[in-house]
């Protein structure tokens, strides 16, 4: 249709809504599940096995095991360990010095006293009193050999030796006035003991009047003992080394000296009267010193 032909339509309008009855109800609509649409169900079972293969996971053992989760550790407080450390550090360093100090005061003290004993320990010296004891009392001569000296003197130290070992209890028998008897054998014992192996003892009863007697048939000493309170008494003050001998510095003490006679111990050594050097060597088959020489010191 041209221009030229169109024509303006009036407007027209119609009412329908008698022509049907009552509006009918509108009914709610139930919402179906979705369902859900799988592609293997559009598929053939081949390519569903295709799929599902290239959908496996290939384990070749190259990949790394996963690491092991490591438990999680509460949190310390830094601080306060640190602060008991140093305080366990300072007892501890502490205690090692003081320990170490008392140690070092303990080995101090030990080396004192060994010093101290070793500088005045004369326990050695006094055994060598004793030891001289009946030599000293009868006073001798000097003598440069055991064959040199005096046979009335060696008998009668070493009678004096064998009645007083063990302070006299060794014999219980005595004769018709009351004399110990001791046989000749403990004698000679006694002077090889004093004055060594190659010494002659000389068994005989003295020209003079003293205080024993020989019996050459029952070779017996008829001994009447008697105090030795006013006899000499040793006092050693020293002892060196010469060669194979050892040379004793001895003192004579009198029976009148301060040392013999106190009842305390105020006086700390003796007060010789004189001096001999007794010579001592040592008997190869007993091993113990005996008098080889006595000497008058020199100077």
């Amino acid at each position: 249709m041209s221009k030229r032909q169109r024509r303006k339509i009036e407007g027209f309008s119609a009412d329908y809504r008698g022509v049907y009855g009552d509006k009918p109800e509108e009914q709610p609509e139930t919402a179906e599940p979705p369902q859900d649409i799988e592609i293997d169900d559009f598929l053939p079972e081949e390519q569903q096995d295709e799929g599902e293969e290239l959908l496996t996971k290939w384990d070749d053992g190259l990949e790394p095991e996963p690491e092991p989760e490591e438990p999680e550790v509460p949190e310390r407080p830094v601080r306060t360990v640190r602060r008991r450390r140093r305080r366990y550090g300072v007892a501890v360093g502490a205690l090692v010095l003081i320990l170490a100090l008392v140690g070092v005061g303990f080995i101090a003290a030990t080396i004192g006293k060994s010093i101290y004993f070793a500088a005045t320990d004369d326990s050695k010296l006094r055994a060598y009193d004793s030891f001289l004891t009946t030599v000293v009392m009868q006073d001798p001569k000097p003598f440069a050999s055991p064959d040199k000296a005096d046979e009335e003197f060696v008998l009668n130290a070493s009678l004096w030796k064998t009645i007083t070992e063990n302070n006299g209890t060794n014999y219980n028998s005595y004769d018709d006035t009351g004399r110990i008897l001791v046989p000749l054998g403990d004698v000679v014992d006694s002077c090889r003991a004093l004055f060594g192996p190659d010494c002659q003892l000389q068994p005989k009863t003295p020209a003079q009047e003293t205080f024993f007697e020989y019996n050459s048939e029952e070779n017996q000493f008829h001994v009447a003992l008697y105090s030795s309170d006013s006899s000499f008494l040793p006092y050693t003050e020293s002892a060196k080394k010469q060669g194979d001998s050892t040379v004793l510095h001895v003192g004579y003490v009198s029976p009148s000296d301060t040392w013999r006679t106190q009842t305390t111990s105020a006086v700390a050594a003796p007060t010789p009267t004189k001096y001999m050097d007794y010579v001592l060597k040592t008997d190869s088959s007993t091993g113990q010193e005996y008098v080889y020489a006595i000497q008058a010191p020199e100077g």
